[in-house]
């Protein structure tokens, strides 16, 4: 008796531990959040596959996955490119463990919003290395905001050369990186074993890589920069020629409001890397300014860090006076390098007059873009905003209403609500081809439905005033649901 007990003991145990081999799921792009999405993940089996829908059914069917050497012997990653996916969905999906040869419970992951709506979110952070622990807590704080897609400014690791480092980031930011697209940007740790980093992500590739490369959805651009090449070798002509073509590409497409750049190491800081980008303000910067930039987003100073307006063609000792990409206005950068790594306190520098706040923290940034405004939240550890900033466009010639990149849903669907952020009130106004009974609720970062209302649509468009000052202030999401589609943006609630 006890003999058999002791056999189906050792079979359960065999059993789990052949079930658990599937681990590292990622999500990447080769082209941008809605077209060349990509699942990613790591197993010891040798053909994984993947079932897909956008019901519990997988009504798309089961698929093969394709595979590439992983960083450990005898494991893979797999991969499986999504066709063109629609927006605002959730998908159901299972991997099939070809060790253990079974399925996989089921899993979801929720897509970016419609790119033609232009109004979705992203989350910014860096520099976690040091501390799991706090990586696990921020990136949680990131992702439970529900943004649309996730920007990362490297340093996953100490040293970049070691498995066991980057099991532990993989292990650190489970939940994060199962739920988010992320948009990667190697930092100087990361460089240590190039390829081995350029092996972990599925991203756009240029020039044969993808360590460096723009990613277009909604009326936004995003362009991620390999400082490393910058700074280790003093210059990179082929990167910085991709980057000023890339950039006159986008001030010529009518589609495009906002120029948002993602990179490793800040030009402008008062921390413990001062001076690391001096030498590429001339060019580099320079871009940024020639081409109007909005947003440079970055970590390698392990604390948060935003400037004032800067335009080095107008001044190089003093901000100009406002934020924009108009003619003598300036850019904004927000380092923040606080996903876990040890942090640096202030120190002075040449820059101290560029800079308007500095706070030794860890943290992330939150950003939404609602068309023609674009709203910066950045949140320490304990999940209290630290800073808040936004970029309006309104009525200036950058600002334009385009019509974004096509997707497969089916109407061109546009909400938004004003003012926001807001003072216990705002108004949605939503237009949308679809009519009938719509739902509105308004759900808090912890996804717990707040208000609930049913409304009439009985025209294409739809303006509805909420009061919900009796909330507390924080980020909300904001959905409205006609028959089977649905829309969202973001909406903060301040006091």
């Amino acid at each position: 008796m006890k003999k058999n007990l002791l056999l189906a003991l050792v079979g359960i145990i065999i059993a789990f531990q052949a079930s658990a081999t599937i681990s590292q799921i990622r999500w990447g792009t080769t082209k941008d959040p809605l077209n060349g999405l990509t699942v990613t993940w790591s197993n010891t089996g040798t053909k994984d596959s993947i079932k897909w829908g956008y019901t519990t059914s997988y009504e798309k069917g089961k698929f093969v996955s394709t595979s590439r050497t992983g960083y450990t012997s005898g494991t893979l990653f797999f991969k499986y490119t999504f066709p063109t996916v629609t927006g605002s969905s959730t998908i159901y999906y299972s991997l099939y463990d070809s060790k253990a040869k079974t399925w996989g419970s089921q899993m979801t992951f929720k897509t970016a919003p419609p790119a033609n709506a232009n109004s979705f979110s992203f989350c910014a952070m860096g520099d976690c290395r040091d501390v799991p622990s706090e990586l696990t807590k921020v990136s949680n704080l990131g992702s439970a905001q529900n943004p649309s897609f996730c920007l990362f400014n490297g340093d996953l690791t100490v040293a970049g050369t070691s498995a066991s480092e980057y099991n532990t980031f993989f292990t650190s930011a489970a939940n994060y990186l199962q739920n988010n697209l992320n948009l990667q940007a190697e930092g100087n740790h990361d460089y240590s074993n190039e390829a081995l980093f350029s092996n972990l992500w599925d991203l756009p590739t240029t020039h044969s890589q993808n360590l460096y490369y723009a990613v277009t959805y909604a009326n936004t651009i995003f362009i991620t920069i390999n400082a490393n090449t910058f700074y280790s070798n003093g210059s990179d002509a082929t990167q910085l020629a991709w980057l000023d073509s890339t950039l006159a590409a986008a001030q010529t497409n009518k589609n495009i409001t906002w120029k948002v750049v993602s990179l490793h190491y800040a030009f402008f800081t008062d921390g413990q890397h001062n001076g690391d980008m001096d030498s590429f303000r001339s060019t580099i910067w320079a871009a940024f300014d020639k081409y109007g930039v909005d947003l440079v987003l970055n970590g390698h100073d392990h604390n948060y860090q935003r400037t004032y307006p800067i335009n080095l063609s107008v001044s190089t000792s003093a901000p100009v006076a406002k934020y924009g990409s108009g003619t003598g206005e300036g850019r904004m950068e927000v380092t923040f390098g606080g996903a876990g790594a040890s942090l640096y306190t202030s120190g002075s520098s040449n820059d101290a007059w560029a800079l308007k706040n500095f706070i030794s923290t860890n943290g992330y940034n939150y950003i939404t873009v609602n068309g023609c405004k674009m709203h910066i939240t950045s949140y320490n550890d304990a999940n209290s905003i630290i800073d808040s900033v936004t970029l309006d466009k309104t009525g200036t010639s950058e600002c334009n209403t385009p019509t974004g990149i096509e997707t497969n849903s089916v109407s061109s669907n546009l909400i938004t609500v004003y003012p926001n952020p807001g003072k216990g009130s705002f108004t949605l106004h939503y237009s949308s081809s679809v009519t009938g009974d719509a739902t509105v609720q308004i759900v808090d970062i912890t996804g717990k439905i707040i208000s609930t209302e049913k409304i009439n649509k009985a025209e294409q468009e739809l303006n509805y005033h909420f009061d919900i000052s009796k909330y507390a202030a924080g980020i909300y999401n904001i959905s409205v649901t006609v028959g089977d589609h649905r829309d969202s943006t973001p909406f903060e609630l301040t006091k």
